[in-house]
């Protein structure tokens, strides 16, 4: 029986060398009922995908902390709690009742691109949300870009839930849009 437990180890330690692990997504996937899919008004690849969980948030965020270590964990304010991942923002929201809560996975680029920054006062400051959206000052330029565009920016699933069409204009985050060149010209 010792010889199984240590082949069972030596598999385990093998799939995580060869990467082959599950991200904070798949974990929620796995565990939750989706209840729907908010795609992004920018990259058609970023989305927002919103569970159901039958369990509060604390229960939550203590199954999704013991899976994978978040980068950041907010506290929980008004019935929502901010985990930070590599590739992914979780953001975990107070359900109809007590003992159940949205589990709302977003992409980075979808919280970037799409998100009212005034979603996440008093949850994660704006210098450590520029760090994880590798923006400077994105908040203030992502509250002029939903200004103008008659605030149409994602305020999360319960303030806009599935009727979210984004903003018309592409960020500029990154900079100006109208440099020369092309590929490999060393811009």
């Amino acid at each position: 029986m010792k010889w199984l437990t240590g082949l069972l180890i030596a598999f385990v330690l093998l799939l995580s060398a060869c990467g082959i692990t599950k991200d904070i997504q798949e974990i929620v996937e796995d565990r939750y009922q989706l209840e729907d899919v908010v795609e992004s008004s920018v990259d058609e690849g970023d989305f927002s995908r919103v569970y159901q969980a039958g369990e509060d948030i604390p229960a939550v965020a203590s199954y999704l902390k013991e899976q994978i270590k978040p980068n950041e964990v907010s506290e929980v304010k008004d019935g929502k709690q901010i985990l930070v991942y590599d590739d992914y923002i979780v953001t975990l929201l107070k359900g109809e009742d007590e003992s159940s809560t949205l589990v709302e996975v977003a992409t980075v680029g979808f919280v970037r691109d799409n998100y009212q920054p005034d979603f996440f006062d008093g949850l994660l400051a704006y210098y450590i949300l520029d760090e994880i959206l590798d923006v400077d000052d994105w908040g203030k330029k992502q509250k002029e870009r939903c200004k103008s565009n008659s605030g149409n920016c994602y305020g999360g699933y319960r303030a806009t839930g599935g009727t979210y069409k984004g903003p018309s204009t592409i960020p500029s985050f990154r900079g100006s849009s109208s440099r020369g060149g092309g590929p490999g010209t060393g811009k």
